[in-house]
């Protein structure tokens, strides 16, 4: 009997081939799409939660001026103990560097990339960490010893003990100690521990490159808003930095909710990602079933004649339901298929370290959820259909309410990808060509030269010989504009019509130079800009400033009793489209400064302070690779480093909205074609079941035109429905969505326009050739057979 129903989905699926391949691919992208993003969602969401006690585990943060969110997790190394002493809701807190230091290190001569991290006393029993062998010598600071996990150990040392083995991070460490490392992912995995270096001021917010987490486990049953109210009412007070307005993230929380972290993608676009392809389905789902249905109301003498001779209900449900299942299963090998093509560059993306088969077991499980939803979903649908009479499926079949509103779904979930897609690309053209952020940086590039005692003119003169470079100018004693650094704070107590009750404001200070502002082609507001012959007094002020201050006309103003503004600037967006420019004030450099700047500096390594000197460079458009080519040539030969291409660092803001433009652009293709597909489908049944309609009005009179138009209207009219539902609810998605950026797109009139012309005349090629072909036979011959 199972055999039987085999066969006849078999058949069922060979006649209509094509609906079945569309649903098949369809599907497949949306298992694949669903299931790989759900995967991803789970392991971000599953960082620190096989510590023991991980629900009372919470991350400090202070507020601080330099991060987009108002808050930071860098903190002083004293602050956990303080806070344990503090507040008895603690049971215990650590310190820990923040960012996972990967280094190059030296082992018994050998050069190995590992995983650094500084930490105090309190964090193995804190991160339930255990010493396997060895001594807890390496957590006191300044005694140059550290530990070692056990499984690089192993990989290193084999079965050989590695206590008292030499590690080279710059000195010598002893390792003293074999611990167990992070079982799972992790915001703090390590390779090697080390205990903290003292600090002439511990209560330095951060004394190293690499900056200090403090993390604390609550008390089973602590009230959290409670201890949240208290925490961010604390002032340390004088002496300890008067660190007030903490707040506290769930450390299993941190990896995805902390946007301070560097991601290729970002959380939220992963949940996008979920979402589309979860609409993928949908879209797949009402396409085949909308056709199934179809043609469930043509097979009903069948299906009543079969009920004549014998088979039940049952037998005609499990029937029917074979050819679904059989259509699911298909797209789920397909599925597998898709997997197997993309898993490297899904993992790459994503940074989960998982093998095929492990991406599979669990992908499976999502994707049989689905599939369980959608065979009650077609089983709840075919027992609607059962229960109706013949006569009454007669009376009712012209109306179709179910197959308009597949069709207005199936328009609704295409066209809102489409609107989204294309306002996401207009909104990346905009920040990649507007005038409105501030300043240029296509085709301009950097490269910092770091000596003891300068070295910037011969390597201006070695690129000033590249024929690809049109301009090259020096920079010394100024920051790159990109990527984007934090300059430094500079508080102002005085300054022109300041009110008497107005508190003291906030400034950055940067310095340039007039060949620097004209090489980034910094924008003039009001004023003059400085030129060489303007006294170090003479400073600029960006937009943020100008508010900062009050000022209605700031040129010639003073503040501090020593700088007075020469001109006004446009804000300069050279950090995450989505942050704010700070208030800056722009000073000339000093005559023979430098840039000083510790590149990869870490606690315990001895080096020298070098001195950073900038040259910047414009090459000439889509010479790129030949330039680079030629300043990798130099750098090589005249131990130059530091090479930099603005557009290219600018564009590491935009990774994960570039990740989502492509997703979403590759949906909207695959629902846009099921949509069609469906539609020629569609139009292919529809006229089926109306052949003796179509034949009685062709010998009252009607021609292929006036029969074409009775079908283009009823599917405009659902085009438009399905139009007004997408536009609506898309303009609201996308509006919230540009909100995020400082500097916005607009969204016109012609994308509306666009996306309805040419789904019409999709229609109207789809339509007018199904109907054509019906109105071109002979209606005698179907009336006849009818």
């Amino acid at each position: 009997m199972h055999l039987h129903y085999l066969k006849l989905a078999f058949r069922n699926m060979r006649k209509y081939k094509n609906q079945t391949l569309i649903s098949v691919i369809g599907l497949a992208m949306g298992f694949t799409c669903f299931a790989l993003a759900m995967l991803w969602i789970r392991y971000e969401m599953t960082f620190d939660s096989f510590h023991k006690n991980a629900k009372q585990m919470y991350v400090v943060y202070s507020p601080s001026s330099s991060s987009q969110t108002g808050y930071s997790s860098s903190t002083s190394r004293p602050l956990a103990l303080y806070l344990k002493e503090t507040f008895p809701e603690i049971a215990n807190a650590t310190s820990a560097s923040a960012s996972n230091d990967e280094r190059n290190v030296f082992v018994e001569g050998i050069e190995i990339m590992v995983l650094m991290r500084w930490v105090d006393s309190s964090f193995l029993s804190t991160f339930d960490v255990k010493i396997v062998e060895g001594s807890p010598d390496f957590l006191l600071p300044g005694n140059f010893k550290i530990a070692i996990t056990q499984e690089k150990a192993r990989q290193l040392f084999g079965n050989e003990l590695p206590i008292g083995k030499i590690v080279n991070l710059g000195r010598e460490y002893t390792i003293c100690a074999v611990v167990s490392g992070m079982s799972k992912q992790s915001n703090y995995p390590f390779d090697f521990l080390c205990g903290v270096f003292p600090s002439p001021d511990l209560w330095d917010a951060v004394y190293y490159s690499s900056p200090i987490n403090t993390i604390i486990e609550l008390l089973p049953g602590t009230n959290i808003k409670a201890f949240e109210k208290k925490l961010y009412e604390h002032n340390t007070g004088e002496g300890r930095g008067n660190i007030s307005g903490m707040t506290i993230i769930p450390l299993t929380k941190l990896h995805y909710t902390d946007p301070n972290i560097v991601r290729e993608v970002s959380f939220q676009h992963i949940l996008i990602f979920a979402l589309s392809g979860l609409l993928v389905i949908l879209c797949s789902l009402f396409n085949y079933l909308t056709l199934f249905m179809s043609r469930f109301k043509i097979r009903q003498k069948e299906l009543a004649l079969r009920m004549v001779c014998g088979a039940s209900g049952r037998s005609l449900l499990t029937m029917l339901s074979v050819e679904f299942l059989l259509t699911l299963l298909f797209a789920v090998v397909l599925g597998c298929c898709l997997t197997q093509l993309v898993f490297r560059d899904f993992l790459t993306l994503s940074k989960i370290q998982m093998n095929l088969s492990a991406i599979y077991s669990e992908s499976l499980i999502y994707i049989g959820s689905i599939i369980l939803v959608s065979m009650f979903a077609f089983w709840l649908i075919l027992f609607i259909f059962q229960r109706r009479s013949l006569n009454v499926s007669i009376r009712q079949g012209n109306k179709n309410m179910f197959r308009k509103i597949s069709v207005i779904l199936q328009l609704v979930i295409s066209i809102g990808f489409a609107f989204c897609s294309i306002i996401i690309l207009k909104q990346m053209y905009f920040l990649h060509n507007s005038t409105e952020l501030g300043f240029s940086f296509k085709n301009r590039g950097s490269v910092m030269i770091w000596t003891e005692s300068g070295g910037d003119d011969v390597l201006a003169h070695l690129l000033k010989q590249i024929p690809e470079i049109t301009e090259v100018i020096y920079a010394r004693g100024i920051q790159r504009l990109l990527p984007y650094r934090n300059s430094p704070s500079h508080e102002i107590r005085s300054w022109d019509d300041k009110p008497f009750d107005s508190e003291n404001i906030s400034l950055e200070r940067s310095y340039v130079s007039p060949d620097f502002i004209a090489f980034y082609e910094l924008q003039l507001i009001s004023g003059e800009m400085l030129t060489d012959y303007d006294p170090e007094s003479m400073i600029l002020l960006n937009e943020s400033a100008v508010n900062a201050f009050g000022w209605h006309d700031p040129v010639g103003k003073q503040f501090d009793d020593r700088y007075t503004v020469k001109g006004v600037i446009k804000n300069v967006y050279n950090n995450s489209p989505t942050v704010n420019s700070k208030p800056v004030f722009y000073l000339k450099s000093p005559p023979g400064a430098a840039t000083s700047m510790m590149s990869g500096t870490t606690p315990g390594q001895e080096v020298k302070n070098p001195v950073g000197n900038l040259v910047l460079f414009k090459y000439r458009e889509g010479m790129w690779k030949s330039c680079m080519k030629k300043i990798e040539q130099i750098i090589n030969e005249n131990d130059i480093n530091g090479l930099r291409n603005d557009e290219e660092e600018y564009n590491k803001y935009l990774k994960s909205e570039n990740a989502l433009i492509k997703l979403l652009s590759f949906v909207s293709a695959i629902c846009v074609l099921i949509c069609v597909f469906g539609f020629v489908s569609l139009v292919s049944i529809t006229c089926e079941e109306r052949r003796k309609e179509i034949a009685i009005r062709k010998i009252n009179g009607a021609t292929a035109g006036d029969i074409l138009a009775m079908f283009a209207k009823e599917y405009f009219l659902l085009l438009l429905i399905g139009a007004i539902i997408a536009f609506t609810t898309g303009y609201f998605i996308m509006q919230r969505w540009l909100e995020q950026y400082v500097k916005q797109t607009s969204i016109p009139a012609w994308i509306y326009l666009s996306i309805v012309f040419v789904l019409a005349l999709v229609i109207v090629l789809c339509v007018g050739w199904q109907v054509y072909r019906a109105s071109i036979e002979n209606p005698a011959e179907v009336v006849k057979s009818e």
